[in-house]
């Protein structure tokens, strides 16, 4: 026996309680269809309203809202079910008008059960048919949100993968890594949680919208025995409810996903995402998107610590080579100050001819030229 919401809801609208009688007994067997009556019009109105049943039988001759004028109220409210009307042998025209206030079928009284069987049918198949279509639409609209979905993640991590190649500086790049896992999984916050080489310790390193507590921990080693589980596995875990208890981490996280940041091989941190205020739970979709986006974190921290690093050898290389001309222009300074000044002197001696008192003046004016460049050379700033 099926249950009462996958039955079929019928409501009969009918003066006489015999007729209602008897299609409640023959026709709609409580076992198979959830039967709603009404006395008259107003009556049923009310409770297609309330029970919004899938097929109505009225009578089309009651006292007080007649049968049209209960079809006209009946959609009004918006009614696309079957509607079966009823009415005396001999008053088929009555039926023929009422199909243009809506009626989809007649039935001649007295009621003829195979009769009334075969109309029944009939409009059984018409609902199983709508029902059909609107599951259909149902699974379109909801495959079509899900495919939406899908492409805006899609986009927001290729959209945060380009910028993250660009970024050189560690803390920018936490910014933008967390900003965009709290903006694709809707989430409360988001945190990264690296391993500390040296100490082999667990630390959070960065978040987004944490909480006080979580931020009292900003930078300092933490125990998270779910983390060291996700760095094991170096898979990602979705959790919620009774499965965060196991854990040792806060207790308002209602929800959280852990994804491991993996470079050669290797677990080097999880990025995590939670709910402190939304009830949300996560599915195992989302737990893909943000092991991407921990996958892209872990990209950007060993392309920063690489600049870094690089960086620091260029400065030292600088350095080093300024050092190295500050010795070469002590040595020259002195030596190159002499020359200049025999020079000038040699131009100042009676009797030098004019020809080479000239090219002693070019000489002259070029070590000049050469004291000023090696002087400049010497006072150049080392960077540190």
């Amino acid at each position: 026996m099926t249950t009462s919401k996958q039955r079929d809801r019928v409501l009969i609208v009918d003066d006489d309680p015999e007729v209602r009688e008897l299609l409640m007994d023959q026709i709609f067997n409580p076992n198979k269809f959830e039967v709603f009556e009404a006395r008259d019009g107003a009556e049923g109105l009310d409770k297609v309203s309330e029970h919004q049943p899938d097929l109505i039988y009225i009578d089309l001759v009651m006292p007080g809202l007649t049968g049209k004028d209960m079809l006209v109220g009946i959609k009004s409210r918006q009614f696309e079910g079957p509607i079966i009307v009823g009415v005396k042998r001999g008053k088929e025209p009555t039926a023929i008008e009422a199909f243009r206030f809506g009626a989809t079928d007649y039935i001649t009284k007295p009621i003829r059960e195979p009769e009334m069987m075969s109309v029944v049918s009939r409009a059984l198949g018409d609902i199983q048919l709508r029902k059909e279509r609107d599951n259909l639409m149902t699974q379109l609209q909801t495959s079509n949100a899900k495919l939406e979905s899908q492409l805006n993640h899609l986009t927001t991590l290729q959209n945060l993968g380009r910028n993250l190649t660009a970024m050189h500086n560690i803390d920018e790049m936490f910014e933008a890594v967390l900003a965009g896992a709290v903006s694709v999984t809707e989430s409360d916050h988001a945190t990264l949680i690296l391993l500390d080489e040296q100490s082999g310790k667990l630390v959070l390193r960065a978040g987004k919208n944490m909480t006080l507590v979580m931020q009292e921990k900003l930078g300092e080693p933490i125990s998270d025995e779910l983390a060291k589980l996700v760095m094991t596995s170096e898979e990602p875990a979705v959790v919620a409810g009774d499965g965060l208890k196991r854990f040792k981490i806060a207790r308002d996280i209602s929800a959280a996903i852990y994804a491991p940041m993996i470079v050669h091989g290797k677990a080097i941190g999880v990025m995590t995402v939670g709910n402190h205020r939304k009830r949300k739970v996560f599915d195992e979709e989302m737990g893909s998107v943000v092991n991407a986006l921990a996958d892209y974190a872990a990209i950007a921290i060993v392309n920063a610590r690489l600049f870094s690093a690089l960086d620091k050898r260029a400065q030292l290389a600088y350095a080093k080579m300024q050092e190295h001309d500050q010795k070469i222009a002590e040595t020259l300074l002195k030596p190159v100050a002499y020359l200049h000044h025999q020079l000038q002197q040699l131009t100042n001696v009676d009797g030098v001819p004019d020809g080479f008192k000239s090219q002693l003046l070019q000489c002259s004016m070029h070590t000049e030229q050469i004291e000023q460049f090696v002087q400049q050379l010497r006072a150049a700033p080392t960077t540190k």
